[in-house]
């Protein structure tokens, strides 16, 4: 009998060695392993053909022949689960919006990376107004689980698009250009614009861009378009060094700008050339000199929320285009346009007040945003309650300092960080900065977003 128990004891022993046995990896757990991840890239790179277990070819998505934005939806999900090395990953970040798509189509508890980066639609019964929502470069739908709700909640149709290159791993980006961006917009525009009757768009950073871009090229809109929300929307980059990147690009074998640990499954960390061309191209179309004489500017109204302090997008340049739009409406539709505006009102252009309402919030000694320094670009549309991004949240945004390896420890770890948008100023106080990835100002923006929507209805 002694030796059955010890052969048991062996057995189970055995069993619990097996890597199938082991504690499964989660996206909350690998955080730790940060150091290791920069240096391998272990999550840097898509899945490719040789990859598949069945040595089947991997899902893609020919926009020409999709017959509804379901269609979409299903073969959207499949490039992710077939293309993003963690696809099967558990992520216990449970948010409002994965709940809704849980028990629409019957998932877990615990959602799976897949899940939470996939494109989306929230839809209600019986009704004929939607918002389609654009995430930015590196971004996923996730950016926008948070706000899902708000619209949810007053009756809209929530949809999002998920941008080619986008949901996977960073080097999808190497090799996808702002045409394919492009394309995607399109579709998801058109076919919203089919299928309801009041329609909504908005965008974050290059979302806005391409919204924008979409609509210059009209000589006439669609009168569904009843507003236009507008995040931290890419006008120009922040570094006047940007549009070097697509000549470094073209040089063989230097793909990348950063090289991070990509231990943040909504967002990509590592940065490659082409990313940065191709949104300078896509920019360029929008503001640059030669699109000006032939741009088309509409009769609809903006919602924008913007920060002075934006360090990848510079804001002067993004308030000068939100002017030349509202100049080209009339006076009562002006109106019906809000800016919130992170940063010093003086600093606005002259006539911007005279077009639109301009809201500067003010922050209180006892609010959240009395410990913050200054709201970055990224932080725009999330939530403090964001389980992931959030004030309670594990993640830190730290990849501003992923060439100073004690910083970036220190980062990570330290429980005394400051938060903000990493501006020269904030990198040199004495603690560690967090790059800011929530609102603080969140609640008060969801007032004035009700407030727009009542006026453009």
């Amino acid at each position: 009998m002694k030796s059955v128990n010890q052969y048991l004891i062996l057995l189970l022993w055995l069993v619990s060695s097996l890597p199938f046995a082991q504690a499964q990896e989660d996206c909350l757990s690998i955080q730790d392993d940060y150091v290791s991840l920069i240096e391998s890239g272990k999550y840097r790179f898509a899945n490719t053909p040789a990859d598949n277990a069945k040595g089947e070819p991997l899902a893609s998505i020919n926009f020409d022949k999709l017959s509804s934005y379901q269609a979409y939806l299903d073969g959207a999900y499949q490039v992710v689960v077939d293309k993003n090395p963690r696809a099967n990953m558990p992520c216990p970040i449970v948010t409002k919006t994965y709940q809704q798509l849980a028990k629409k189509n019957q998932w877990s508890k615990t959602p799976k990376i897949s899940q939470l980066v996939a494109p989306f639609e929230l839809a209600q019964e019986n009704n004929d107004k939607a918002i389609l929502l654009i995430h930015g470069l590196t971004d996923s739908p996730f950016s926008f689980h948070d706000l899902s709700q708000f619209f949810y909640q007053q009756g809209f149709t929530v949809r999002t698009l998920l941008l080619p290159g986008h949901g996977v791993a960073p080097s999808e980006l190497v090799h996808t250009d702002y045409e394919k961006w492009q394309q995607a917009a399109t579709f998801a525009i058109d076919q919203t614009l089919n299928d309801y009757q009041q329609v909504y768009l908005g965008g974050l950073s290059t979302g806005g861009a391409l919204i924008f871009n979409y609509l210059m090229q009209q000589q006439q809109v669609d009168e569904k378009i009843k507003g236009l929300f507008m995040w931290s929307p890419a006008s120009k980059a922040k570094s006047d060094l940007a549009w070097l990147a697509k000549y470094i690009d073209g040089i063989p074998f230097i793909d990348w700008i950063d090289l991070d640990a990509d231990i943040d499954f909504a967002k990509y960390e590592s940065f490659p050339y082409n990313a940065g061309a191709q949104v300078h191209a896509l920019m360029k179309l929008v503001v640059g000199e030669g699109a000006n004489a032939s741009r088309q500017m509409h009769d609809i109204p903006l919602f924008v929320v913007a920060s002075e302090h934006d360090q990848t997008i510079d804001t002067a340049h993004t308030l000068q285009l939100v002017q030349q739009w509202l100049l080209a409406s009339p006076i009562a539709q002006m109106k019906k346009s809000m800016l919130i505006y992170y940063g010093d009102n003086n600093k606005l252009p002259s006539r911007l007040v005279d077009v639109m309402e301009v809201i500067v919030p003010e922050c209180s000694p006892e609010s959240l945003c009395s410990e913050i320094f200054d709201v970055a670009h990224i932080a725009t549309t999330n939530s403090p309650n964001n389980p992931h991004y959030g004030v309670n949240g594990q993640y830190r945004n730290c990849g501003h300092y992923v060439t100073d390896a004690p910083r970036y420890k220190a980062c990570k770890h330290n429980k005394q960080v400051i938060k903000g948008e990493v501006t020269a100023m904030n990198l040199t106080r004495d603690l560690p900065m967090q790059r800011l990835t929530y609102n603080p100002y969140y609640q008060e923006m969801l007032e004035a977003m009700t407030v727009f929507l009542r006026n453009t209805d």
